[in-house]
């Protein structure tokens, strides 16, 4: 007879560190970065290690939905079933979830049992999600607004993003005058230097009309994408934009389910769909994403700013998508990456990174570390 494994426990975990200097994009002052491990443990001694995002401030309730709400609907069970108790989660929260921080807590779990089933396999995630690549693309994410950042200072953050092998880059737009901005782009379009991609992201700041206006006094860059112009709700604001600049549109990380990328894409408003795995519902919802972007002949580049643990999660999840764009590789120090992991990936000079090889989600996590960020 065969013998299924059981979960034991689920316990979780809040790393923080503080940063020396606030940044900022278009809407928000960013000042600390977080990572909420979630532990899932069976009862013959595989444990999956998953993130849950905490964007916003969320942690201490992602952190109790996950005890109270989440644990009791998985402990007992098989955790190979990831369908049946992604379902059982989703459904069982439905009266106050299906977005936001419920979808961050479901994603925590999804996570850690996809690391479970690679782990039991003996194969990295993605070859459970049937790869497309072994080597990716990858972008350097940086650009933010920050205390005394002039212009120099941006176009020489662009030059270092293009001296360590990247050939992409995305800076923020959105939070000052759209001359200033548009400067901006000018100076770091300067410092990438020609044959390099360059992107822009508003992070939901502009209205339609603005975004169509800073689309088009920025073309001349070539920007490879405009990520997020306008409000994620706004389905009629975003396709009006779409159709009426030149560049691609990208998003929307703050979208966090698959009904909500249906209506994007189906209404028109994206070419690239970009949701997070620790934000929207784990690997299980990103995969469907990815798939109805891919039958939709639409790119996907999962949004990727958290920590090391749904870093490896959007990697795996890009590795097998069929229309996979590019890896966002966020510039700014975060030890919570760096630190937590013992093998976070390193772009080539050719911009290129490998897919995991480790089995589960790929990454080797360093436990002094983890215990040295960890607030509760």
């Amino acid at each position: 007879m065969e013998v299924r494994m059981v979960i034991e426990e689920l316990a979780v975990e809040l790393l923080r560190w503080e940063m020396d200097s606030p940044i900022r994009d278009a809407q928000v002052e960013i000042r600390a970065r977080e990572c909420m491990l979630v532990r899932v443990r069976t009862r013959d001694g595989i444990e999956g290690v998953g993130e849950a995002g905490t964007f916003g401030g969320t942690a201490f309730g992602v952190k109790a939905i996950l005890e109270t709400r989440l644990a009791p609907m998985i402990v007992g069970s098989d955790p190979t079933y990831i369908a049946d108790l992604w379902d059982r989660m989703y459904k069982g929260t439905i009266q106050s979830g299906r977005r936001g921080v419920m979808q961050s807590a479901i994603a925590g779990v999804d996570l850690a049992l996809w690391d479970i089933l690679g782990k039991s396999a003996g194969l990295p995630v993605h070859k459970l999600l049937g790869s497309r690549a072994d080597r990716v693309r990858a972008y350097g994410s940086g650009g933010f607004y920050e205390p005394g950042k002039d212009l120099a200072g941006l176009a020489a953050e662009m030059e270092r993003i293009a001296g360590r092998g990247y050939r992409a880059a995305k800076m923020k737009v959105g939070r000052i005058c759209a001359d200033d901005d548009a400067d901006r782009v000018r100076v770091a379009r300067e410092g990438l230097g020609p044959g390099r991609e360059l992107m822009i992201d508003a992070n939901n700041q502009m209205t339609p009309h603005g975004a169509i206006a800073f689309a088009r006094s920025v073309e001349s860059h070539q920007i490879a994408w405009f990520e997020e112009p306008t409000w994620t709700e706004d389905t009629a604001g975003a396709a009006f934009v779409r159709e009426r600049i030149s560049m691609p549109v990208a998003g929307y990380e703050t979208e966090t389910s698959l009904p909500g990328f249906k209506t994007l894409i189906d209404g028109g408003c994206i070419d690239i769909a970009q949701p997070d795995a620790a934000w929207a519902g784990g690997i299980s919802e990103c995969q469907r994403i990815s798939s109805y972007a891919a039958a939709c002949h639409l790119g996907f580049a999962p949004h990727n700013y958290g920590a090391a643990v749904s870093g490896f999660a959007n990697l795996n999840l890009l590795c097998a998508s069929p229309t996979g764009y590019a890896f966002e590789m966020d510039q700014n120090p975060n030890p919570l990456r760096s630190e937590l992991v013992r093998n976070w990936p390193v772009v080539g000079n050719d911009g290129l990174i490998e897919a995991p090889q480790r089995a589960g989600l790929g990454f080797e996590l360093d436990e002094q570390a983890a215990a040295r960020y960890r607030v509760a």
